[in-house]
């Protein structure tokens, strides 16, 4: 399974990983998470506990839900992580219960996902996350972004539902972050002050980080497979409707100055 939720929890797990996070765990609520954290700190951990419920941070936690706000101190403090979303961490688990290996998607990290993917079998299941179980545009457009990718490859067999988000971003994938964007979660995540977040989901291909879940006693675990952060080689294309702008994805981390030519330097 490659478990998709772009806005926002699979681009935290690659950033986590990307800044040097050894083991996040996923879980589906706050409750679960507080009690895990104790458990763990019991064990000699000092996990950082981290997530949201409708985008804001619950009472208690370390930290929200967003990738702009971890950096490498925070990692240095704590290299283990428990993490509660309201879409993504229960999507994780929800997959898991099929038998199948998990991989947490976003677009940063989607070529790698892809091709260990690929090393694993060649059924390959792609699961949306969605906002409160509906489906989601931003989800829909990566989803079709791997498909696109895994098309390239060779042949493909693929389910209605896959060709439908396969068309979706071949018709709307060109202008990714303005089309992104415009999505109902976008809005929303805007309004609350994360609109940073929305620009940096929308690097793609920028990490090499592949998160899987593993069981860890009674608990699932995300680890990196590839257990690398190191920027894929390559130019990489962000548009908006003012234009585009070329990075380069040698530097450890482009965003900063994606940041400051999309929303200005002031903010």
């Amino acid at each position: 399974w490659l478990v998709i939720y772009v806005l926002r929890a699979p681009t935290v797990i690659t950033r986590w990983f990307e800044l040097g996070g050894t083991e996040l765990y996923p879980v589906k609520s706050p409750d679960e998470a507080r009690k895990l954290v104790l458990d763990l700190k019991e064990r000699g951990s000092s996990p950082l506990l981290m997530g949201e419920v409708n985008g804001i941070p619950p009472e208690g936690f370390d930290l929200g839900n967003s990738p702009t706000e971890l950096n490498y101190e925070l990692i240095q403090e704590h290299y283990c992580g428990v993490m509660s979303t309201t879409n993504g961490t229960v999507a994780l688990n929800e997959a898991f219960m099929a038998g199948s290996p998990v991989i947490a998607v976003s677009f940063r990290n989607l070529s790698a996902c892809l091709d260990h993917a690929l090393k694993l079998g060649n059924r390959i299941g792609i699961l949306c996350s969605g906002r409160k179980k509906r489906p989601s545009w931003e989800d829909t457009l990566c989803a079709g972004a791997l498909l696109e990718n895994l098309n390239k490859r060779g042949r493909v067999l693929m389910s209605d539902s896959a060709k439908i988000a396969l068309t979706v971003w071949r018709s709307r994938g060109e202008n990714l972050l303005s089309c992104v964007e415009k999505s109902e979660h976008a809005d929303y995540l805007k309004h609350i002050g994360y609109g940073r977040d929305i620009i940096f989901a929308c690097e793609v291909d920028a990490s090499t980080v592949v998160p899987m879940l593993e069981k860890d006693n009674k608990n699932l675990i995300l680890k990196s497979i590839e257990g690398s952060a190191r920027p894929y080689e390559i130019q990489v294309e962000i548009r908006n409707e003012e234009g585009s702008k070329k990075t380069s994805l040698f530097s450890p981390d482009p965003f900063e100055e994606l940041l400051s030519s999309y929303l200005g330097k002031e903010n």
